[in-house]
């Protein structure tokens, strides 16, 4: 990390404990810090690797605020309901920052009305409201990654234990399912220019998120953004093309399709092309794109580009 004092150590607490919120816990063991794992439930293979796990329920209040005493960080991989009462209790805890599980596209870029939000927008209120607060503020900081690799995996994000509460969950559901060779994308926004997505891997995202630790928290921004690669969503397909050897059977829907795909597919109740076509219209929207991602300029790693991902998943 240049130009950046190391913080000295803290005492972190990961919430949940699926595939994303374990790749943080792998990262932060190797750091001096102390990681505390909050759970619904037991987890032994956690525990017998010296991690703290804390067993406990998101509507208990009291319960969530004494697990969190003199807690420094929480890193948030739970949403909805869970994670505005984690949130609540981290405030009146007094911990100094709050991570939210806003791990994709800038906030900044959704629409007001977001058939995608699954609860981000009532989280980022609560945080902004602690921000603020005079006897309990509590600052926070989203990191930015765009779209993760891996949903491009064999297995989707299922394969890492990923996005279970949601659609991103399933191996295709997000431009091209590789394994069978289809794609289903809008590559062009309404003025003709081509439409750009930044992506990571969800292990540099880990990465990332563990090198900012060496940052003191009262010097993070509201939000740090990374980047593995930004690339078109016509290279996306063509290189995954090049490097199977296939042919994919390839539907490209025009920008100013997209609003009729979408009605059509709810007509059907085709509820799992609702949410692609959701998708790709955030997607044309430039959701999913971003440029001077900030935190790639203060680590002293270089990410992995698409293609090397790509090939080394997907390649003979």
């Amino acid at each position: 990390m240049s130009t950046n004092v190391p913080a000295t150590m803290m005492r972190i607490a990961i919430a949940g404990s699926g595939g994303l919120a374990r790749l943080f816990v792998d990262y932060i063991l190797e750091t001096a810090n102390i990681c505390l794992v909050i759970s619904r439930e037991a987890q032994p293979d956690l525990e017998a690797r010296e991690c703290n796990v804390a067993i406990v329920d998101y509507d208990d209040q009291d319960l969530l605020r004494f697990t969190l005493r003199g807690i420094d960080l929480v890193i948030s991989t739970v949403s909805g309901t869970p994670q505005i009462n984690l949130i609540d209790a981290a405030a009146h805890s007094g911990v100094r920052r709050f991570v939210p599980a806003e791990f994709e596209g800038p906030p900044t870029r959704r629409p007001r009305i977001d058939p995608l939000d699954r609860g981000r927008s009532a989280c980022l209120d609560r945080l902004r409201h602690w921000r603020g607060h005079h006897r309990h503020p509590m600052d926070s900081t989203i990191f930015s990654c765009g779209v993760f690799y891996e949903r491009f995996a064999r297995g989707g994000l299922s394969s890492y234990g990923i996005g279970a509460s949601s659609n991103t969950y399933y191996q295709g559901t997000y431009l091209m399912d590789v394994e069978n060779g289809t794609a289903e994308v809008v590559e062009r926004h309404s003025n003709g220019h081509q439409i750009h997505v930044t992506m990571t891997s969800i292990n540099d995202v880990a990465r990332f998120l563990v090198a900012a630790l060496e940052i003191d928290l009262d010097r993070w921004p509201d939000e740090f953004r990374m980047s593995g690669d930004r690339i078109t969503v016509a290279q996306i397909v063509q290189w995954a093309e090049s490097i199977t050897g296939a042919t994919f059977f390839t539907e490209v829907i025009a920008p100013g399709d997209l609003t009729a795909h979408l009605d059509y597919a709810n007509y059907q109740q085709d509820y799992a092309k609702v949410a692609r076509m959701q998708e790709l219209i955030a997607t044309e929207q430039r959701r999913y794109d971003f440029r001077h991602p900030n935190l790639n300029a203060l680590v002293q790693f270089a990410p992995e580009p698409f293609w090397d991902w790509l090939r080394n998943h997907w390649g003979a």
